[in-house]
């Protein structure tokens, strides 16, 4: 592109006007050099938008780029969340992650809680993680199901489509009993963990730890090795 200095002193009539030296071009050069003015100047205001990251408009959605279901992994699928209206008064809805009906046949682990064996279900998928025990009607007195992650971050779990209560122990990359919360029927509101760390959470009935004297502090470990070494391979949300 030739530079605007070179294209506003090419010859033509002139006059001076307090010591500077105005040149009259002619109409059809004058409509060329306004044009040229006016599209560098879009230029210059689009790059000048980019660069200071504007907002899109409000009736945009932004989508996080992880995983989101929520970044908390067993509350995924929070569809009991009102569902947010554009300015075009739009309704949109939330992405839905959990089984409609009670999850059957899941895959199952041998674990060592301290000194005491035990055989629980485990969840590693989404939609496993997600459904957890939804649509059952209640939970065994020694039956337990442990939830995977890949990695340590704060859990938060709720009890949406849950009709008992449960306790559940929020669980470190170590395999070792961080805390130990109850969860209530039907509570649509998550328990977040304290810790951020957890990387397990393991789910059973009411008192189930107390009467087996497990809590915070209490190592849990596979047949074959630590959790994060066995388990966390195939977990498959973070």
């Amino acid at each position: 592109m030739p530079s605007l200095s070179s294209q506003l002193h090419r010859p033509g009539l002139s006059r001076r006007r307090g010591g500077v030296r105005f040149s009259r071009l002619p109409s059809a050069q004058c409509e060329v050099r306004l044009n040229d003015v006016k599209r560098l100047f879009a230029l210059l205001l689009c790059v000048w938008w980019v660069g200071c990251g504007a907002q899109p408009p409000a009736s945009v959605r932004v989508e996080p780029t992880a995983q989101t279901p929520s970044n908390q992994a067993a509350v995924a699928a929070r569809s009991s969340a009102a569902s947010p209206v554009t300015a075009s008064g739009a309704v949109e809805t939330e992405p839905v992650f959990h089984l409609a009906t009670a999850q059957v046949n899941l895959p199952q682990v041998k674990l060592w809680i301290g000194s005491r064996e035990i055989v629980s279900a485990v969840c590693h998928t989404v939609p496993q993680i997600a459904t957890g025990l939804m649509h059952r009607t209640g939970i065994g007195p020694e039956e337990t199901m442990i939830f995977i992650f890949a990695g340590p971050r704060e859990r938060s779990f709720y009890m949406k489509n849950v009709p008992f209560d449960i306790d559940v122990a929020y669980i470190d990359s170590e395999g070792v009993i961080q805390e130990i919360v109850r969860l209530k029927a039907n509570d649509a509101q998550g328990v977040p963990s304290k810790s951020s760390r957890i990387q397990f959470v393991l789910e059973a009935a009411p008192e189930y730890f107390t009467r087996h004297g497990f809590g915070p502090g209490t190592l849990i470990t596979t047949e074959r090795g630590a959790l994060a070494e066995v388990l966390g391979p195939i977990a498959q949300l973070n």
